[in-house]
């Protein structure tokens, strides 16, 4: 969904290993004692060469692994799984070590480098090491690793692979499946890359038309516009899961409640959860692959439970969402993505400021005006026609005159 310098680029080009943490490691200090260095060396051959003998002899008997996500491993537990085989590595490595000593004890940092048996692909993570001495010998007390990702403190564009001063756009069209008329607009924008992605709202009832659109446009950018309010007036949509599991997200009428200040009052977390699951599945089990996922309306972003809920199915299912650090739904929120997950630097769409002959130079001075970084422009297209006035009466802004200015300005040659 990218364009640079302003070339364009596919959110599905977001590499996976963006997501991920970064640690920093320590500062080097004295060379170490040679026991040290040797008891050092020793735990990872072993480890690498799932030597369990070896390990049972270098592990302390209070010794603990603390893996990135939380897991607390007794030195029982190690050794179980290697000797049940269920650990094992094709490659290890260890560089940057630094070695602390005191009296009765020490600390190793360092990163490492490594490959699980049959696994395609490498990973790195920093460690700790805390040994502690009895008698003559080191033994390893206690082993923290944290999995991050290369370059994961550097400008987003940088880890996509583009130069310290690229700038990157995003054109995303919002809204699929609102109606035919938003279909037939945006599949036009996206066959013409116009724009380089689009947000599919699954509950809504042009949604098949979508799915099948995605079928045969395999190449097609397409990600969900996770829906939990329905807005217009006559024409109103509910969730995919059953209305009686999910109470909480619906009005008296059955649908949707109609605000983002309505849903985010009464909307339980665990229906919430289940809501955003359903419409992933419905979109994989209809042939649609998203590739990322937002909110409409902003309504997963109002309150940081929300946000928390969104962001754990997001990283369950491997999928990027809309963030940005310059506008404030997002801002509110930016503390609760993880180290290394990427945020795009700035995201605009225009706004009842914008004058009615004023669309087109909106677009051509906000690309003109592009600073190095990531960012995101997102848009509402469709056509002035019977079906989209019927929908959006009496709501001038987003409307149907709004979104065919909107289509029209993406489709000028000053915009182009």
């Amino acid at each position: 969904m990218l364009k640079e310098n302003c070339a364009m680029f596919s959110v599905k080009m977001l590499p996976s290993l963006i997501l991920g943490l970064l640690v920093v490691a320590g500062a080097a200090v004295a060379e170490p004692q040679a026991g040290l260095l040797r008891a050092h060396t020793a735990f990872h051959e072993a480890l690498r060469d799932a030597d369990a003998s070896a390990l049972d002899r270098l592990l302390d008997q209070h010794f603990t692994w603390t893996h990135t996500d939380g897991l607390v491993q007794s030195k029982a537990d190690l050794l179980a799984k290697i000797r049940d085989g269920k650990l094992r590595y094709s490659e290890m490595s260890t560089d940057q070590d630094t070695f602390n000593e005191y009296a009765k004890a020490a600390v190793v940092t360092g990163h490492s480098a490594r490959r699980y048996a049959e696994a395609a692909k490498p990973f790195e993570l920093r460690y700790t090491l805390t040994f502690v001495k009895t008698g003559r010998e080191w033994k390893v007390a206690a082993y923290h690793t944290t999995v991050f990702t290369p370059g994961a403190g550097q400008p987003l564009q940088v880890r996509l692979g583009y130069p310290r001063d690229a700038k990157l756009l995003i054109l995303n069209a919002d809204d699929l499946a609102v109606s035919h008329s938003e279909d037939v607009a945006s599949f036009a924008a996206l066959d013409q890359k116009l724009i380089t992605s689009a947000t599919v709202m699954v509950p809504c009832p042009w949604f098949t038309e979508v799915a099948e659109y995605s079928k045969a446009h395999p190449d097609a950018d397409l990600g969900l516009h996770l829906t939990f309010t329905s807005e217009w007036q006559g024409y109103r949509w509910g969730p995919i899961t059953s209305r009686a599991l999910v109470r909480s997200l619906v009005g008296p009428d059955g649908y949707f409640y109609a605000s983002t200040k309505e849903f985010a009052e009464h909307a339980k977390l665990d229906e919430v959860e289940m809501e955003i699951r359903a419409q992933i599945e419905r979109a994989k089990s209809m042939g649609l692959e998203p590739s990322h996922l937002d909110s409409h309306m902003h309504a997963l972003y109002a309150k940081p439970e929300l946000f928390g809920v969104f962001l754990k199915v997001a990283h369950e299912y491997k999928l990027l969402i809309r963030m940005a650090r310059n506008d404030q739904p997002f801002q509110s929120v930016l503390s609760l993505m993880a180290p290394g997950d990427p945020v795009p630097d700035a995201i605009y769409s225009p706004g009842a400021d914008v004058p009615p002959s004023g669309w087109s130079d909106y677009y051509v001075n906000l690309i003109k005006s592009l600073q190095p970084g990531v960012t995101e422009v997102f848009m509402h297209l469709a056509h002035d026609d019977v079906e989209s006035q019927a929908i959006m009466v009496d709501h001038p802004d987003w409307g149907a005159a709004w979104r065919q200015r909107e289509f029209a300005a993406v489709s000028s040659p000053e915009v182009r």
